[in-house]
């Protein structure tokens, strides 16, 4: 992933066009014109199409409507084109590699007390805390992604504390932001129910760490232009937006004149914000939702409404689900892959309800089509368990290989999972095999 802009959208394929590769259309404009003595004319440099050249080979339809601006008419071929009659059942053919993007997500990051003492253990003096040794389990899956996806529940504190955690007013230390970008995440979603906990200023620390170690954000805003400003971000010159939204500011109101500084769910809003996306160029839209009831790994009613009315509007690609502190649901509804709610990925509140050490790590590819559209053609996820003393986050791996606390977390997990058959609509959770860190 390289930095945040907005790209263009690849230009829609005409109708009635077929594009080939210039190559091909010579070699093929070559041997018309050697079997029937045809003319060839209109013969240039190739038409860019995005980043690719090609030629087009153009079957003149009289009474065309006018073609929209950025198209060709059939009636008017534009320059550097091949003009010669094909048949109405020729075969597309496009050279050109379509574009693989993996997008993996994960659920809350909280920072307990006992997570705060294990990243002073670990810093050993070096620094305030580290806590790098707790998440580096998960860094070879995280790493790998083409965009990696997190989720920050609480809002940051001063660099030396002192920190506070749960059942406390919440705020985690900024040593957080450096370790979430050194096992491999690119951007987080901020917009949860603690984030004004600290009020303002401990939001906008939030988000100065986060900048500070060059990672995306959305969700939360300092200022009206960048809560108006869509996230998005650029992998393999596709830019993607993010958008993070939460049931719940636990009560606290923004600041008068700063309504805009945290997102709540506002389904109109949600909608018109994608639009906006796409308009700035987004390919593909991800969205973090802050939604559900604690503890119940069934999705609410308002998850529910709230997934359904995205997905209808067609502007949604992808919707990450956390909150509610146990994994819940993957489905996919009108073409719109949702996981309802991922568990949390870093806890220590595994000792009241075994079910909230565990956690999904979900990983979607998208996968360019050749109308410039991209579709998710891979769903699957991993089992993730938090390790208690020292605390320590481990992928879960095969039957053969799994602890006892392993096997249990990945039957709740896949259970949890599978509660609207996700499997049978596609979606695989996976032994982890890569390297044990």
């Amino acid at each position: 992933m390289s930095g945040r802009h907005a790209g263009a959208p690849a230009s829609p394929r005409p109708p009635g066009y077929l594009r080939w590769s210039a190559r091909t259309a010579g070699l093929l404009v070559a041997a018309l014109a050697c079997l029937t003595g045809g003319l060839v004319f209109g013969m240039g440099s190739p038409v860019p199409l995005g980043d690719r050249a090609t030629a087009s080979i153009v079957t003149p339809t009289p009474q065309h409507d006018p073609a929209p601006a950025g198209q060709w008419s059939a009636t008017s071929p534009a320059p550097s084109t091949v003009v010669v009659p094909v048949s109405d059942t020729a075969v597309v053919a496009d050279t050109a590699p379509m574009r693989s993007i993996s997008i993996l997500g994960v659920g809350d990051i909280l920072t307990h007390k006992e997570i705060i003492a294990q990243a002073i253990e670990d810093a050993a003096g070096a620094s305030p805390a580290d806590f790098v040794p707790q998440f580096q389990g998960i860094a070879d899956l995280v790493s790998s992604a083409d965009v990696a996806v997190c989720h920050m529940e609480y809002p940051m504190g001063q660099p030396q504390g002192p920190w506070t955690a749960w059942p406390g007013i919440p705020d985690a230390p900024p040593q957080l932001a450096r370790a979430v970008a050194a096992v491999g995440f690119d951007a987080c979603s901020t917009a949860s129910n603690h984030v004004l906990d600290q009020g303002f200023d401990g939001m906008s620390r939030l988000l100065d760490g986060l900048d500070a170690q060059g990672l995306a954000h959305a969700g939360a805003a300092r200022t009206a232009e960048e809560a108006s400003t869509p996230t998005i971000v650029d992998v393999k010159g596709v830019s993607i937006a993010l958008l993070s939204y939460s049931y719940s500011l636990n009560g606290i109101p923004c600041p008068a004149g700063q309504e805009w500084c945290a997102n709540l769910i506002d389904v109109p809003r949600m909608i018109d914000e994608a639009r906006a996306a796409r308009a700035a160029g987004a390919r593909i839209v991800v969205l973090g939702l802050h939604a559900g009831d604690e503890g119940v790994s069934t999705p609410s009613s308002q998850q529910v409404e709230v997934m359904h009315a995205l997905a209808e509007s067609g502007q949604i690609d992808l919707v990450l689900g956390h909150h509610v502190h146990v994994v819940q649901p993957v489905d996919v509804i009108d073409g719109m892959w949702v996981v309802y709610g991922h568990g949390n990925l870093l806890t220590a509140q595994s000792r009241r309800d075994p079910r909230s050490g565990d956690g999904l790590i979900s990983m979607f590819t998208f996968t360019e089509q050749s109308d410039g559209s991209f579709v998710v053609t891979d769903a699957s996820g991993y089992a993730v368990h938090n390790d208690d003393f020292p605390f320590r986050l481990s992928l879960v791996p095969g039957m053969s290989s799994q602890t006892p606390d392993q096997a249990a977390s990945w039957q709740r997990t896949l259970e949890a999972v599978n509660g609207l058959d996700a499997e049978s609509k596609g979606f695989r959770l996976l032994p982890w095999s890569g390297p044990s860190l």
